[in-house]
């Protein structure tokens, strides 16, 4: 999902793309031909199909120079496979073709066409591609004037082969380290074990990496052991998760059974305690508030109106400066995340919400989003003051400051002294994950502002210009690739 905005800006930049979607398509469907029947078939049916149909892609990939790594970790994706959702809606072979199959093959190729822009090493594949009747005349013309441009502007173009490295680099550390992360299933302390395990599953799972790990040691300790892990701890924030909240999320995304029920109880009773311990849980126990509507989201567990408004009751004097200076910018934006998720925030007073943005706006700087008026660049906070510009509409408040700079520097810093253990740094999974996340969010808010972001610090003037002087983009809604959206409200990515 971190290519989907520089796919976005080649197919802004080029007039001929259709003709590369075209040849693509009509050289696969002749390709599994075989396969393509117009016949109704069970969800079992089009499972197995799917599986016979990605040996016949591999082989013809791997025929036109692609690498063998490259291929399956592509294929670990997903999307590919045919979920509830997709019932009645993929019903035969050809829409299995034309639904799931034929936006990753688009992708797989387009990645291939960015790296061609910055690494003379693919010009074999390119002519491979070229001499199958791939890749169009036009087409390559364009690639080639394109290839150019970022020629005369090195500073670009290590800018754009930095950004495309991101992901084989975040991948090769995760593989590289594939026993190390799994050892950590069988830490003692249930703690260590669930909040370090959610940081690097999220991570796992921005990357489609699960199907590498086994996870069977952890899905058997969340099993048998809900009355260990179900349970709070002090001082929870964004990088000290609640324990009860991670063992509830990784028991929902690797699909293990508990007992739903005790959760739910559990989280009942917890409900009584915040609002006895806090005179304002939302504002003075944010992060652990938070956690605790993400949990009864994943539970199944909905709150009264009346339940709600305790919660999320504040009085004037916490939203005076003195007070907001002394939260992190994170925070800031979770409290509005929180009033949106419960589906209260059209009843805060406006003011309430002046004194909240005026606080987050003091920390964006030249230098980078800070975690607190006078503290540190934190990708923590930069994802969060992301998030709240586009939950608000207002995204082009950022678009003079240089946060994909930052980002990338970061990724790159933070991975280099990233090390496996049951001492891992919390806050350096952390803040990769948190900046996986704020590309998620320039990538798949396919907005002109974003684009602009994107190429501004990856592609010559001449690129962002022709973006510029475009008047209304509608190009993003029609290409053949996938186009991932992001809720405005939880953030989550929507498929």
């Amino acid at each position: 999902m971190i290519f989907q905005g520089l796919f976005n800006i080649l197919d802004l930049y080029s007039n001929e793309i259709d003709l590369f979607y075209d040849n693509t398509d009509k050289y696969f469907r002749e390709k599994l031909d075989s396969f393509l029947e117009d016949k109704s078939l069970e969800r079992s049916e089009l499972n197995k199909l799917l599986e016979k149909i990605l040996l016949v892609l591999k082989k013809e990939l791997l025929q036109l120079g692609f690498d063998v790594k490259e291929i399956e970790d592509k294929f670990l994706d997903p999307y590919l496979e045919i979920e509830r959702k997709d019932v009645g809606i993929i019903t035969n072979a050809l829409q299995l073709y034309e639904k799931k199959i034929m936006p990753i093959i688009y992708e797989i190729f387009l990645e291939k066409i960015v790296d061609y822009l910055v690494d003379n090493k693919i010009v074999t594949i390119v002519l491979n591609l070229k001499s199958s009747g791939l890749l169009p005349f036009e087409f390559i013309f364009e690639l080639i004037n394109l290839k150019k441009l970022l020629k005369r502007s090195p500073e670009k173009t290590e800018n754009l082969r930095k950004y495309i490295q991101i992901r084989d680099k975040i991948i090769k550390k995760f593989r590289e380290n594939k026993d190390k992360i799994e050892s950590l299933e069988d830490l003692k302390d249930p703690k260590d074990k669930l909040q370090l395990l959610y940081l690097i599953y999220r991570i796992i799972d921005f990357f489609h990496l699960q199907k590498i790990f086994d996870f069977s040691h952890i899905k058997t300790y969340l099993k048998n052991n809900l009355n260990e892990w179900l349970d709070t701890i002090p001082l929870v924030t964004l990088k000290n998760p609640d324990l009860y909240f991670c063992g509830v999320y990784l028991a929902t995304h690797l699909d293990v059974e508990i007992d739903y029920l005790e959760v739910k109880k559990f989280l009942l009773n917890l409900y009584e305690e915040t609002i006895d311990e806090f005179e304002a849980p939302v504002i003075e126990a944010t992060d652990r508030v938070y956690c605790y509507f993400k949990t009864t989201q994943l539970a199944n567990l909905w709150l009264t109106n009346e339940e709600i408004s305790k919660s999320m009751k504040i009085e004037e004097r916490f939203f005076e400066p003195n007070y907001l200076k002394n939260l992190e910018t994170s925070q800031l934006v979770v409290i509005l995340k929180i009033y949106h998720i419960v589906g209260a925030y059209q009843k805060l007073d406006n003011q309430k919400i002046k004194a909240l943005i005026d606080e987050i706006d003091t920390r964006i700087t030249v230098e980078g989003i800070k975690q607190y008026r006078d503290g540190f660049v934190s990708s923590e906070a930069t994802y969060y003051v992301l998030f709240c510009n586009y939950m608000r509409n207002s995204l082009d408040n950022l678009s003079d400051y240089d946060i994909l700079g930052n980002i990338i520097s970061r990724i790159y810093r933070n991975l280099e002294i990233l090390n496996f253990s049951q001492d891992t740094n919390y806050d350096l999974v952390s803040e990769i994950f948190y900046s996986c996340e704020s590309l998620k969010l320039l990538n798949c808010i396919e907005t002109k502002q974003m684009m602009i972001h994107l190429a501004k610090y990856l592609f010559p003037e001449e690129l962002v210009d022709r973006i510029s002087n475009i008047e209304k983009i509608t190009n993003a809604a029609t290409a053949k690739f996938r186009h991932l959206k992001v809720n405005r409200i939880t953030g989550e990515t929507i498929y």
